[in-house]
């Protein structure tokens, strides 16, 4: 039988922060840890699972705590543990009564989620969180907060309006709809005893302050001094009588003051100063590699796994480091410094990767996994400034960037990641340097935005001046294209083809696949080559068509057709599936380049009846000096 529980051992590590499934973080107590490099996970069986990247083995870590492996681990390590059993299922409901969502609890204190779907209950919880027993707020009263729905269950018997958060207490559990849900109301919130309970309860006071009509938080153990560590209001309804428990919850809440939040107002002292505008000097945006890398802030580059970013980055810093020019560039130039921080490949891959390209690797400076593990722009920033002042790369690549976020940023909310974006467009502009985050993509759908690839909140894309997006060439097996699909700083880039060849890079021309592409591909859910085919396509009918007309016109006289009288001409596809008016309104700009003038929408005589047409003359203006449009 196992000893502990994952519940009831993360309690003894320090800075735990919850990672995706039943994945945890935290800083290992065998080494002095900063940086959050134990991960604690739990096995199908149930076990405890330790892993510490620096390499402190499991018998190391369990004895810090005053634990013995066996506290962790089954006698029989093959034999799976019995499978858990529901104790309670609560449903999450509207204020209306209208079911959300369900949680399930099991005997092992693990709970799931679930919902319907098309009257089907489906794994997962759908849409936002909501408070427990929300349509107890139609009812006037005091609103008791607990942390659980067995609580809450325990004030409903006793005829108390309760409510809880859907996720029970921890730090910024309590959110922004609770407020809104309780606002006006008279609370009393009602802790666990113990720390993190109480801490809690700090937070949904002070949450609630200023939109609740009154607040309070009591302390259970004023009124009941034996209530046990980690004891809750259900247990102390077990201590008495429930009469008896009521009467003495009221006498608790009536002496308690109302909560009042702690006064966080800088002093004066404190204001930032800000500068006039006439203080601050002209725009002189410069260019790295133009309109692609802007110089004095990041660039984005996303890619599939496979498509060959890396190397793409080693090409850019082959040309940078060497002086040669960068497709689209004319002229050579003095060879830069570059440096490299990855958290995926080493140093010697690296290497070969720019001297395949032709990197002057003197000038190429790189930290490889290993050399970059533990840096972190969140939690010592410092050192990644002082990295950058030390080897004045005029280009920067974090491959990929959000390996260096650090263990507390949440990659997918903007209040968590705009800081570190801030920081780092304000250390390139301090370094006058260039940088390229490298995003991996993932699986949104991205028909509106062509941006909407990278990783993580779009938060990302919204702060970078420049983003590209590196795809794979329909039309050669070997060849990559590099698609500018943001551009803040200047008119948007051609597309830039090239080869991986030997492990290294070759420029292969340009391409005329845009981000508008990606963004019709997406959305018609096909291929960029599809639809530059369609384009192409296109293109054929519509030349047909100007070329029908041109040999259509006279140079004194306006000749006019109808629309019926034009297809029996040139045939019936000649307007490509269009209506014909907006076909021909489409090349008039063509047209009129040509030295020819269009008019469509009016009214022409065919076998003596008045039908709808146009008329079509050539011309040296936009407009015929003469032209009789009367039928």
């Amino acid at each position: 039988m196992i000893k502990l529980t994952l519940t009831e051992f993360l309690p003894r590590l320090k800075g735990v922060t919850k990672g995706s499934g039943n994945q945890y973080y935290a800083k290992c107590p065998a080494h002095e840890d900063q940086h959050a490099s134990l991960s604690v996970s739990e096995g199908d069986d149930g076990r405890i699972l330790l892993n510490c990247h620096v390499g402190c083995t499991p018998q190391e870590i369990v004895s810090k705590l005053g634990l013995t492996i066996n506290d962790l681990f089954s006698d029989d390590r093959t034999a799976p543990a019995s499978k858990p059993e529901i104790v309670a299922r609560y449903n999450y409901t509207d204020i209306d009564g209208n079911l959300l969502n369900q949680k399930t609890r099991f005997s092992d204190k693990s709970f799931s989620w679930s919902h319907k779907e098309n009257g089907k209950w489906t794994r997962g919880h759908k849409g936002n969180p909501v408070l427990y027993n929300l349509p107890a707020l139609k009812s006037s009263g005091t609103v008791y907060v607990v942390e659980g729905e067995k609580d809450v269950e325990t004030m409903k018997r006793n005829e108390l309006i309760s409510v809880c958060g859907a996720h029970g207490a921890g730090s910024g559990k309590w959110l922004p709809q609770y407020t809104e849900a309780l606002k006006g109301r008279n609370v009393i919130v009602i802790p666990d005893n113990d720390t993190q309970g109480k801490n809690f309860a700090v937070e949904t006071c002070n949450a609630l302050a200023g939109h609740a009509a009154s607040v309070k938080m009591i302390d259970l153990t004023d009124e009941w001094i034996g209530l046990p560590e980690k004891g809750d209001i259900s247990d102390v309804f077990q201590m008495g009588k429930p009469e008896d428990v009521l009467i003495k919850l009221e006498a608790l809440v009536t002496v308690t003051k109302e909560w009042e939040p702690p006064q966080t107002q800088e002093p004066a002292e404190h204001v930032r100063k800000a500068k006039a505008a006439s203080e601050f000097g002209e725009d002189n945006t410069k260019f790295l590699w133009y309109p692609y890398i802007p110089i004095g802030d990041y660039t984005v580059m996303m890619a599939d796994g496979g498509t060959g970013k890396t190397i793409l980055c080693c090409g850019i810093i082959a040309s940078i480091s060497s002086g040669r020019p960068l497709p689209g560039e004319v002229f050579s130039e003095e060879g830069r410094n570059a440096l490299i921080i990855s958290g995926e490949d080493s140093g010697e891959i690296l290497k070969s990767r720019l001297k395949k390209s032709g990197a002057d690797l003197d000038k190429v400076f790189i930290l490889d996994r290993i050399g970059s593990e533990g840096m972190s722009i969140s939690e010592r920033y410092e050192e990644f400034e002082a990295t950058f002042l030390q080897y004045k790369p005029a280009l920067t690549v974090l491959d990929p960037w959000h390996c260096f976020l650090g263990a507390n940023v949440d990659i997918s909310r903007i209040n968590s990641l705009r800081p570190i974006l801030q920081k780092l467009s304000n250390l390139c502009k301090k370094c006058d340097c260039a940088m390229i985050l490298i995003s991996h993509v993932n699986k949104r759908e991205q028909g509106a935005n062509a941006n909407n690839a990278a990783m993580g909140s779009a938060d990302l894309i919204n702060a970078a001046r420049s983003a590209f997006r590196v795809i794979f060439d329909e039309t050669d097996d070997d060849c990559r294209i590099m698609v500018h699909t943001k551009s803040n700083y200047a008119s948007y880039g051609q597309s830039v083809k090239y080869r991986i060849v030997d492990g290294g890079v070759e420029w292969a021309g340009f391409s005329d696949i845009t981000r508008q592409t990606l963004e019709l591909a997406a959305r018609r859910k096909s291929t960029p080559g599809e639809i530059m085919q369609i384009a192409e396509g296109k293109d054929v009918v519509t030349s047909a068509l100007v070329e029908a007309l041109e040999s259509s016109a006279n140079q004194f006289v306006p000749t006019r057709f109808s629309y019926d009288e034009f297809k029996k001409l040139h045939g019936d596809l000649i307007f490509g599936g269009l209506q014909p008016k907006r076909a021909l309104d489409g090349v008039k700009e063509r047209l009129a380049d040509d030295g020819f003038f269009l008019r469509t929408g009016i009214r022409v005589k065919d076998k003596g009846k008045p039908v709808n047409g146009f008329l079509i003359q050539q011309i040296n203006t936009v407009e015929p000096e003469q032209v009789d449009i009367s039928v």
